[in-house]
């Protein structure tokens, strides 16, 4: 059987990073290929590994623009949607914003040919006791299997992409899909559950476009909404096109007295804002129809996000801002890459 190749993208992150006081290390892709094989030896046995590195930056400092360029990088570099080349990407990244760029590239990338995997790590690869060593080559083992989908594999899960979160600051666990079953499990082997990987259902599509007029409010018990008000009537030359507001549980805000966010809320859907109602819970969702605050919000014009990521629900709103053949709401109430549970 003819041995796989996999591309290795390197974005920055802890797990290149250099001992001690996590010291970046600007390295050419080359000499980041070689501190890798050297650390991590079983790379050569799984797979012929090619690395590129467009940047090197703690992934506080990325964002769409970002997310564009690489989801090039993964066609026109790694091949996705086209015949041969690599049998899968394994993006190296660092984990504070992984999740965000992870789902950004699920909505980017449409019918999704191979395996896209993000990885990284809480300690630099050259660190004892690290967790990079186990991460990477998981991840490119896992970027070798039947598995055409964006998906992170961290610890001893593969998740889906597009419905991880960070849960940990510390932990080697540090992410989860609090609202979906993991597609694979890691131990001896990598055993995924092939029932629940997404398939093709067309012919790929790179769709990269991205609106980033979008903002997210997190309600709180006393939450001033004269700050949404103010938003809504702002005069300034870049205007929100779309705002998240992360609810009280099954998506809840208050409605009564001086906190009520309904006028703000009618006030920005009538000004043509998409008014978007996630949860703060990590499990559940925002069911606009269950209480009367919920229908409250249905009936000013916002848009249930049902059970989705804030990180799923932000960077579906900047792609389908970018989108408009179809309205956001006609979005959101599709399933385009898994991200929500209809």
């Amino acid at each position: 059987m003819a041995r796989k190749s996999v591309l290795l993208i390197h974005t920055g992150g802890t797990l290149g990073m250099g001992q001690p006081e996590h010291r970046r290390l600007d390295l050419e892709p080359a000499e980041h290929l070689q501190r890798m094989l050297e650390r991590v030896p079983e790379l050569g046995e799984i797979a012929d590994c090619d690395l590129i590195a467009p940047w090197n930056l703690d992934s506080s400092d990325v964002g769409p623009s970002h997310w564009q360029q690489l989801a090039r990088a993964v066609v026109e570099q790694g091949g996705a949607g086209q015949p041969g080349g690599y049998a899968g990407i394994v993006v190296i990244h660092g984990t504070d914003t992984l999740a965000y760029a992870a789902s950004a590239l699920a909505f980017m990338l449409r019918n999704l040919d191979r395996p896209v995997i993000f990885t990284g790590s809480q300690r630099p690869l050259q660190a004892w006791r690290s967790d990079a060593r186990a991460n990477l080559a998981a991840a490119v083992e896992a970027a070798t299997m039947d598995l055409p989908e964006v998906a992170i594999v961290f610890g001893d899960r593969v998740l889906r992409g597009c419905r991880a979160t960070k849960v940990d600051a510390s932990d080697y666990l540090a992410f989860d899909t609090p609202n979906l079953a993991p597609l694979g499990r890691i131990g001896v082997g990598i055993d995924l559950d092939r029932a629940v990987i997404r398939r093709p259902v067309g012919l790929f599509a790179l769709a990269e476009e991205l609106d980033r007029q979008v903002l997210g409010v997190t309600v709180f018990p006393g939450f001033d909404p004269a700050l949404l008000v103010g938003v809504a009537d702002s005069g300034a030359g870049l205007r929100v096109k779309a705002l998240i507001v992360r609810a009280f549980g099954a998506g809840n805000v208050p409605i009564v007295g001086e906190h009520s966010l309904l006028p703000a809320i009618e006030r920005m859907s009538a000004r043509g804002v998409a008014v978007l109602i996630a949860t703060q819970c990590l499990r559940g969702s925002a069911q606009l129809d269950l209480y009367a605050a919920g229908r409250a919000l249905r009936d000013a014009g916002a848009i249930s996000a049902g059970d989705m990521s804030f990180e799923a629900a932000a960077t579906k709103a900047m792609w389908a801002l970018a989108h408009p053949e179809r309205s956001v709401a006609e979005w959101f109430a599709t399933n385009l890459a898994g991200e929500v549970s209809l």
